[in-house]
């Protein structure tokens, strides 16, 4: 397919997932709602503004030839094989990609600088929660970092999807920024405030005994601006069990 339907396709899946709606999708984009309905039934075409609103509610961005995704396809270099997988098949370079690793503070929702990359991670993009995901940055929980515990735990590593900032459904974990720029795994509740014209942000921990809840005002502290606030959706995640 080309852009175009790329594109199509994109949105139809953003309003199906990220948002409740194509006219949830249109009211986040500041986009009319009856130009974005006629464009995912393929009756009417869009204005680039209207294009780059869109792209921006959904937190995708464009790649050119000169820069790399955020997620790369792997080129196997002689991989050491455990023993258990003596005299199996190889695996398949196809069948895996190669998300970039960084610490949580570090974390964020543009190009990764090359000073904060620790390493890249491996993962298998036929498990059914990471199929159709691309946006993908696996993030590893500060060291002393114990407000996700027992859930998570400092040293484990979770797999976040940057095009899923859907935070309508209360105790969602995600990757999050305060309003410092700080990166931190958190579970969050927004609360739409029509009166106000803004969002309530909540970010809560799993210990929530030692770390109380984290309040903020989407409009005042983000500049009305959810990729400031919310990175993306914590969709998988690695954990040491070897001492539970």
């Amino acid at each position: 397919m080309g852009f175009k339907e790329d594109f199509r396709d994109g949105l139809i899946r953003a309003s199906q997932g990220m948002f409740r709606n194509p006219s949830h999708l249109a009211a986040e984009a500041h986009v009319e709602q009856a130009s974005v309905s006629r464009y995912l039934r393929n009756e009417k075409g869009l204005s680039l503004e209207s294009v780059g609103k869109l792209l921006d509610a959904i937190g995708a961005r464009l790649v050119f030839p000169d820069e790399q995704l955020p997620s790369r396809e792997v080129c196997w270099v002689d991989a050491k094989v455990v023993a258990a997988g003596n005299g199996l098949p190889s695996p398949e370079h196809e069948d895996y990609y190669a998300v970039p690793l960084v610490d949580e503070a570090g974390a964020g929702p543009g190009i990764i600088p090359q000073g904060q990359l620790i390493s890249w991670f491996l993962v298998w993009r036929h498990q059914e929660t990471i199929r159709h995901r691309a946006d993908l940055i696996a993030v590893r929980i500060a060291k002393g970092s114990d407000s996700m515990a027992p859930t998570l735990a400092p040293g484990d590593i979770v797999l976040v999807d940057r095009q899923d900032k859907n935070a309508d459904r209360p105790g969602r974990i995600m990757l999050v920024m305060d309003p410092d720029g700080a990166g931190k795994v958190k579970r969050v509740h927004a609360q739409h405030l029509p009166e106000e014209k803004d969002y309530r942000l909540t970010y809560y921990s799993d210990n929530a005994a030692a770390y109380p809840p984290e309040v903020y005002s989407l409009k005042r502290d983000f500049d009305s601006d959810w990729h400031r606030a919310i990175v993306g959706r914590v969709i998988w995640a690695w954990s040491d069990v070897s001492g539970k």
